[in-house]
């Protein structure tokens, strides 16, 4: 019996990796470097292939902004005008020896669990906190300049982004567990007009900046829209129509790439924690038939799934503690691990009593915990809380 030997899996055994370029600034030099440290991220295994297109677009843009922006000082507004002169300009200060002797230190670490490329310039630097600043405003992306548009698609594509000696140095970290981003749902075609806002970082929805988008397929597990902007923020509230009844998911923007003016989003669903008693059973018994009502489909009750919301619009009383009056507040969404709603009054975060009307029925008592609570203007607050049990 002859035994088939399989071919090994040298990645597998890249236990470490360290390598140090020193690039020239001539735009020539960008496209085989960029090709180079993607190979050596495949062969050391520091990047899965599924997640290879992403990373090379992050590489690339890092050291388009090394050479062009940094060493030869070309400013961004220049790359927005409808004319060759961004063209001209890059030439003509590659051929000057002031600006085109300079080198761009490439450095990559990979220590078998993360991998860091590092891209440092010998230009004068940037104002590092203004652009960040831009990138995560809700200015409209359409006037953000591209130095602003390159750092919104890094930090889609990695796992961090950093810049330090005063904008002069870019640090790009891909974890090797999330470059592997293996796919576990399959995914339905789904062509339906949706809406899409995104999450400050505070976690308060900004309505003000939502838009309206077209989705391409959904799983379980995520789904891919089309948009004419592109996102600006990480984490965003995407919003479908179902059977007349708008359903509310929260997710995580997996990568964000433009494509001839139109923008394609990959989203993750985020799920929301499961709890660590039995208390959690109580709640889904009794908010599912609530949920059932509101979205006209049953939700499963798996607590490793998404928690998808449903529009509740409903006004809701909230108990702080003995001999304290209630408050009143307004349903937005509701899922079955909890419910955000709007209320006049600021809450504390902690332990509060709920009370949720349903549609001939009696209403529902449950012991929830506020997790969130911030100002959206002047007298009105968003509040998010968390089921613990029924009453």
């Amino acid at each position: 019996m002859i035994r088939q030997i399989e071919s090994p899996v040298l990645p597998l055994a890249v236990a470490a990796e360290h390598t140090f370029l020193q690039i020239p600034s001539q735009p020539e030099w960008i496209a085989p470097t960029v090709e180079y440290l993607k190979e050596k991220a495949i062969l050391c295994g520091a990047c899965h292939p599924d997640r290879i297109k992403k990373l090379t677009l992050a590489l690339h843009e890092a050291l388009t902004n090394s050479v062009i922006h940094g060493n030869l000082e070309l400013p961004s507004d220049l790359k927005e005008r409808a004319d060759l002169s961004f063209a001209e300009a890059m030439c003509q200060r590659a051929a000057d020896p002031r600006y085109g002797s300079r080198v761009v230190e490439v450095e990559v670490a990979y220590d078998g669990e993360r991998c860091q490329w590092i891209f440092t310039d010998q230009g004068k630097g940037f104002d590092i906190e203004s652009v960040l600043a831009q990138a995560s405003s809700t200015d409209e992306p359409e006037v953000m300049l591209s130095c602003g548009r390159g750092i919104l698609l890094m930090r889609a594509f990695l796992d961090e982004l950093r810049y330090e000696l005063g904008g002069r140095r870019a640090v790009l970290t891909l974890n090797r567990a999330s470059g592997e981003e293996k796919r576990r749902y399959p995914r339905l075609p789904l062509q339906r007009a949706i809406r899409v806002a995104p999450i400050r970082p505070n976690g308060a929805v900004d309505w003000d900046a939502a838009q309206e988008a077209v989705a391409q397929n959904l799983s379980s597990g995520g789904i891919a829209i089309l948009q004419s902007r592109l996102s600006n923020s990480d984490r965003v509230l995407v919003g479908i129509d179902w059977q007349g009844q708008m359903l509310y998911i929260p997710a995580e923007v997996r990568h964000c790439q433009s494509h001839g003016g139109v923008v394609e989003l990959g989203c993750r669903f985020q799920v929301s924690p499961p709890t660590s008693n039995g208390a959690g059973n109580n709640v889904e018994r009794a908010i599912g038939p609530l949920l059932e009502q509101l979205t006209g489909l049953p939700v499963p009750s798996d607590e490793r799934r998404v928690h998808p919301r449903a529009a509740y619009t409903a006004r809701i009383t909230v108990e702080t503690g003995p001999d304290q009056p209630s408050v009143v507040g307004f349903g937005r969404d509701l899922s079955r691990g909890g419910i955000a709603f709007l209320t006049s009054t600021p809450l504390a975060l902690g332990k509060v009593t709920l009370t949720l009307p349903q549609p001939n029925q009696r209403a529902l008592r449950f012991l929830a915990r506020i997790v969130r609570c911030h100002q959206l203007v002047s007298g009105i607050y968003d509040v998010g809380a968390q089921f613990l049990d029924v009453v």
